[in-house]
């Protein structure tokens, strides 16, 4: 399926201000949408023990409080929760797009390589390619 380029699109190449492949994972913004899922979560099981505690209680200010009280201990357990697992998700991503990039790094090498063999005539070009294809081996068993 070909699909338009947009904002949601995912980039192929990571590009940084040296002009070499760097890893685009923030793990800054990972804990900031950790944090902001947990508050939002406990948002709304603070909203639904407030609808809750109202059938219970007779005004709307004491389900209110007891609203609050459960959104604060429900953000007390999503927390720790969220950004933990936030953390090994940011760790797994950096460390596929560390490969990502060192496959391209190798790639780019190697038609450097073969480029400048084509140039030269030499005959150490079938060393270079059963080197990389024994690489591509090794990463892909």
């Amino acid at each position: 399926m070909i699909r338009p380029v947009d904002a949601l699109a995912p980039k192929v190449y990571f590009r940084g201000q040296s002009g070499n492949y760097e890893n685009p994972i923030n793990r800054e913004m990972e804990k900031k949408l950790a944090i902001a899922n947990a508050v939002g979560l406990s948002a709304v099981t603070g909203a639904v023990a407030t609808a809750v505690s109202r059938s219970a209680v007779s005004s709307w200010r004491h389900a209110g409080g007891i609203g609050a009280v459960a959104g604060c201990i429900a953000m007390i357990f999503l927390g720790p929760m969220f950004l933990y697992k936030a953390g090994i998700k940011s760790f797994t991503k950096e460390k596929e797009m560390d490969v990502f990039v060192q496959e391209n790094e190798m790639k780019k090498k190697l038609i450097a390589d073969v480029n400048d063999a084509i140039d030269n005539k030499s005959n150490n070009l079938q060393g270079k390619i059963e080197n990389y294809s024994k690489t591509i081996a090794r990463k892909i068993a």
